[in-house]
């Protein structure tokens, strides 16, 4: 029995140099032309745009009663691209959103706990200016479908103000905070032609190195500060973005 796996053993290593000769086909040609996405000196504009807006009058869920409530957000992203060559290019980016989610009044009760909100409101904004280097990778050889990647750098800001319940009568309380961010980060995306120039893509984060600070005052009196950091290696399903791009 020892002999016998001595000599299968024996005939494998035997093989492994002829194996190593052979050439390994995974059904991507590495010496043929591939198709050009984008030729080189073309133009590339677009972006995505987004609202949704939600209303609750006297409405009840699960523990929580007489909830009167509004909210709206508002996302707008326009971007460009010049390419430098033939499926590479770099371009810009500019990101605002915009979201208020405003409870008129709202009752929480609980066996013996109870709690009830009135006239809460959070008005949140965020602007972010990004510069990015992209490539192309078509897939087959006509060039309406592909993928790209983007290697991008990008810097911005935020503010907030937090209403907490307060009568008429009096000012207003709460809580006004600003602050920056910066990120460098790495995106992939998916991209399909309807026509010879517009195309449909779909972007997804891979890598991300973000740093935010911010500050804030509270009721016009306290002030506070902090600071974020942050590293990510993996697939971000939360920031998936679709959008729609003109190609010059």
């Amino acid at each position: 029995m020892n002999k016998y796996l001595v000599s299968v053993l024996f005939l494998c290593l035997l093989g492994l140099p002829l194996r190593a000769q052979m050439d390994c086909d995974r059904g991507y040609d590495l010496e043929r032309p591939s198709a050009v996405v984008v030729k080189k000196g073309h133009w590339m504009a677009g972006g995505s745009i987004g609202f949704s807006s939600s209303t609750s009058n006297n409405n009840n869920f699960v523990i929580i009663n007489g909830i009167n409530s509004k909210f709206y957000d508002i996302d707008f992203c326009p971007q460009f691209c010049y390419m430098l060559g033939d499926n590479i290019g770099v371009g810009g980016r500019f990101s605002y959103k915009r979201n208020l989610f405003d409870i008129d009044s709202a009752h929480l009760s609980l066996d013996s706990f109870s709690l009830s909100v009135q006239n809460y409101a959070v008005l949140t904004h965020r602007y972010t200016l990004a510069g990015f280097f992209r490539y192309y990778k078509p897939f087959g050889t006509t060039g309406r479908f592909g993928a790209y990647v983007d290697a991008e750098l990008s810097l911005g800001g935020q503010q907030q103000k937090l209403e907490d319940g307060h009568k008429v009568s009096e000012p207003v309380k709460g809580t006004f905070s600003n602050g920056f961010t910066g990120a460098l980060g790495a995106y992939t995306g998916l991209l399909a032609f309807f026509t010879s120039h517009l195309a449909m893509d779909v972007r997804v984060g891979l890598f991300s190195l973000n740093l935010s600070t911010n500050n804030q005052v509270h009721n016009l009196v306290s002030e506070g500060h902090s600071n974020f950091h942050s590293v990510n290696f993996m697939v971000d399903l939360l920031a998936i973005q679709f959008g729609f791009h003109y190609y010059l």
